[in-house]
C-alpha cells in the first residue's frame, strides 16, 4: 500500500517514501472554516470579471471540493475502486461531467445539494474513496497508471509545484502526461486551494480565520495563496 501520514502535507522530493496525502485534512479544514457562518457569509461572492477568485461563494467552494472528491475519483480511479464496474450512484454522473455545456459544471446539483451538511456528506464520501484508494493500492501501481491529456494554461502552471508525476508530454508540448501518484497529489492541492479561497472570502468580509493552512502545493503560487488578486492562468488549451 502507499504510505499515508498526516504529518506529510507535500509530495516528497524523494520518490523512495511513496507518501500520499492525508485527505481527511480537507474535511477537517472545510468544517473548521465554515462552522458558524451565516447564510449571507456563506453566499457572499463577487462576479466581477477581474475578481475571478471571488466568483464562487464559500458555499460554492464547498460544493466544488465535494465535486472534485467524487467526480475526479470516479473518473480517474473508478476502475481500481470498482473493478467489476459496480459504480455507486451518490450523484447523477452524467449531469456532473466537466464542461460549460453541462448543467452542473464543477459543482454539485444545487437543486439537491445546497445546505452545508448535505455538501459535507458528499465531501466525506469522496474523501473516503480517495483514502481507500491510497491505502489499498501500492505506490508502484499508482505510478504505473499513466495518461496523456490535452493541456491547459492552468495545468501547465500548477504542475510546476510537483517534483514528479506530471509534465509536458515529450512528443506533444500541448499535452500533459501524468501518473496517478501525481494526479492524486494534484487533486489534494486543488481541494486545498479552494479551502484557501474560503479563507480569502472570509478575510474580505472581515471574518477571523479558524486555522492556519500549510502553504504547500498550489498555495506556493501567488495566485492561489492570495499574494495577488489578479486572475490566474485559465483553462485555455495549450
Amino acid at each position: 500500500m502507499a504510505l499515508t501520514n498526516p504529518d506529510i502535507l507535500e509530495m516528497p522530493v524523494s520518490p523512495t517514501t511513496g507518501a500520499m496525502p492525508w485527505y481527511q485534512h480537507i474535511v477537517d479544514w472545510v468544517e473548521a472554516e465554515t462552522a458558524g457562518l451565516s447564510t449571507e457569509q456563506l453566499d457572499f461572492h463577487d462576479g466581477s470579471p477581474d475578481k475571478e477568485w471571488m466568483w464562487w461563494s464559500c458555499r460554492t467552494q464547498i460544493s466544488h471540493i465535494a465535486w472534485d472528491a467524487l467526480v475526479f475519483t470516479k473518473r480517474r480511479a473508478g476502475h481500481l475502486l470498482w473493478p467489476d464496474g459496480d459504480f455507486p450512484e451518490p450523484i447523477n454522473w452524467v449531469d456532473h461531467q466537466m464542461g460549460p455545456d453541462n448543467r452542473w459544471d464543477r459543482v454539485l446539483d444545487t437543486d439537491l445539494f445546497w445546505e452545508t451538511p448535505d455538501l459535507l456528506t458528499k465531501l466525506r464520501l469522496g474523501i473516503g474513496w480517495l483514502t481507500e484508494l491510497v491505502e489499498e493500492e501500492t505506490i508502484e501501481l499508482l505510478r504505473s497508471e499513466v495518461r496523456t491529456v490535452k493541456g491547459t494554461d492552468f495545468w501547465k502552471y500548477v504542475i510546476t509545484t510537483l517534483p514528479r508525476g506530471a509534465c509536458l508530454a515529450k512528443e506533444d508540448s500541448q499535452s500533459i502526461t501524468y501518473d496517478l501518484e501525481g494526479s492524486l497529489w494534484m487533486v489534494f492541492y486543488e481541494m486545498l486551494s479552494h479551502v484557501r479561497s474560503i479563507q480569502r472570502l472570509k478575510l474580505h468580509q472581515g471574518l477571523e480565520l479558524a486555522i492556519e493552512l500549510p502553504r504547500v502545493g498550489y498555495l506556493r503560487l501567488p495566485h492561489y495563496w492570495g499574494e495577488t488578486n489578479e486572475n490566474g492562468p485559465g483553462m485555455r488549451r495549450l
